[in-house]
């Protein structure tokens, strides 16, 4: 019975130690909730609806988080360990405000020079993927832009320049 309690003890000791190192190397969920709305600039009784949970993802755990606002759907992975962005993505849920006379189309160009100015340092070269296409009801360039080991993905509306999607993977 002795021999019991004693890896009994022995047991509870290394549970508590891997709950002890695991909570000194996760964020939490309220602090990952504040970086995702943080970078989001979206504060939080803005927010219609919030989930979030704990996934592994190629061995490392994260928080997926995914929230709405302003007619616009928030998608974060957020590192449990330290709280970097490992991706995010934005997209409009709601119809877009159409210009004036709502028959001005941006360029490609234009549409271009909107996606490229949300990734400092990236230039033409770096957009390998750029089409027109008619999706929604409405037209809108779709894109790919690789920079600095990291990939973004995005839908610009072809009538008000409004970005409709936004995706960033490293």
């Amino acid at each position: 019975m002795k021999k019991f309690g004693k890896i009994f003890i022995a047991v509870m000791c290394l549970v508590v130690a891997a709950s002890a190192a695991f909570a000194a190397g996760n964020i939490g969920e309220a602090r990952a909730k504040e970086i995702a709305l943080a970078h989001a600039n979206v504060k939080e009784n803005e927010v219609r609806v919030f989930h979030i949970k704990t996934e592994m993802d190629h061995g490392q755990s994260l928080y997926d988080i995914e929230f709405y606002s302003g007619g616009k759907k928030y998608d974060y992975e957020i590192a449990t360990s330290d709280g970097k962005i490992l991706k995010y993505g934005v997209k409009v849920k709601s119809a877009p405000a159409q210009r004036a006379n709502g028959q001005q189309k941006i360029s490609p160009a234009e549409a271009k020079k909107i996606a490229l100015a949300k990734v400092p340092g990236a230039t033409e070269a770096n957009i390998y993927k750029f089409k027109l296409d008619y999706d929604d009801g409405r037209s809108e360039y779709e894109g790919k832009i690789r920079y600095n080991n990291n990939k973004y993905e995005f839908e610009i509306d072809a009538r008000s320049g409004e970005i409709l999607k936004w995706e960033m993977d490293d």
